[in-house]
């Protein structure tokens, strides 16, 4: 799957948090942090979390969460478990 594929899922995603959230969608881009510049919560997160490793049939380690803190980051977290399945 194209990184841009998965970035855009996420992307989609968070815009759906963000409009629950309160949050302005312009704050939502590939680079900017879901904490500090989305100001998602932890919550918020693991729903993020769960939500890609469903829709994308992946098992993301816990020991990786802490690396996941931009769409970015979060799209090439899960391209690579993604290879590593196939």
């Amino acid at each position: 799957m194209e990184l841009s594929e998965i970035k855009d899922a996420i992307r989609e995603f968070i815009i759906e948090i963000a409009e629950d959230m309160d949050i302005d969608e312009e704050k939502v881009t590939d680079e900017a942090s879901f904490i500090d510049d989305m100001g998602l919560d932890s919550m918020a997160l693991l729903e993020v979390l769960a939500t890609m490793e469903k829709k994308f049939g992946v098992s993301i380690p816990e020991s990786e969460f802490p690396n996941i803190t931009s769409i970015d980051k979060c799209a090439h977290t899960v391209q690579k478990y993604i290879a590593e399945k196939a």
